[in-house]
């Protein structure tokens, strides 16, 4: 019998905990939700809203590691196109030369980066997979550039700092060598798939006119 209550006991904790967590990963989906997402036949408008709302992507570049050359890599970056109340369109990134990808972009600065509207819950509370083309997925093609500009470079920090608030911490936390830096993309592919297709092109001049 003592078995028996102490195996009830046991669920009910692991049942708690699963409701516990289950409700951080609701909160935090639904910490910030910018726009209505627009109707998929607005495919600028679905680009500006992803590359806004998602917290992170998947950055592609041309390997340099040993016995990789020329190979492609692919590395998970945080990334925020503006505070969110200011959407611009334009990925910034906190990085150092430390990371794998920044010391293959140091070599050839063309990369991809790619986001999936999984992150925004959208998909999972319809049960769309994320492989599903009704799940919004975008790819953003260019170079891959320090912010130097001092205005620029304030609000990229801003940007960042307010979506990813960590992060102005790691220069102080991190080894001093690590000189983390803002970065961005300068954007001239825009490939998006919010349908069963086909995928758009959308120019940087369409996809900059959005406004949020």
């Amino acid at each position: 019998m003592s078995k028996f209550c102490g195996s009830l006991l046991l669920l009910a904790l692991i049942t708690f905990q699963s409701c516990i967590a289950s409700q951080e990963v609701v909160a935090r989906k639904l910490k910030f939700s910018p726009r209505a997402r627009p109707p998929p036949s607005h495919h600028a408008e679905m680009a500006r809203y992803l590359a806004h709302t998602v917290d992170w992507c998947v950055i592609g570049t041309t390997s340099t590691m040993k016995g990789r050359e020329g190979l492609p890599f692919t590395n998970i970056l945080s990334v925020s196109d503006g505070p969110v109340n200011n959407s611009t369109g334009v990925p910034y990134f906190y990085v150092t030369n430390l990371d794998q990808s920044n010391k293959d972009i140091l070599e050839n600065k063309r990369v991809s980066i790619s986001m999936s509207e999984y992150q925004t819950g959208y998909c999972s509370n319809h049960s769309i997979d994320a492989e599903d083309p009704k799940c919004t997925r975008l790819t953003l093609g260019g170079k891959f550039v320090k912010v130097t500009d001092k205005a620029e470079k304030d609000f990229a920090l801003k940007a960042l700092f307010t979506r990813h608030p960590e992060m102005k911490h790691w220069n102080h936390s991190a080894p001093p060598n690590h000189h983390f830096y803002a970065a961005k993309m300068d954007i001239d592919f825009i490939w998006l798939l919010d349908s069963l297709g086909p995928a758009a092109i959308i120019s940087p001049k369409d996809y900059y006119a959005v406004k949020l």
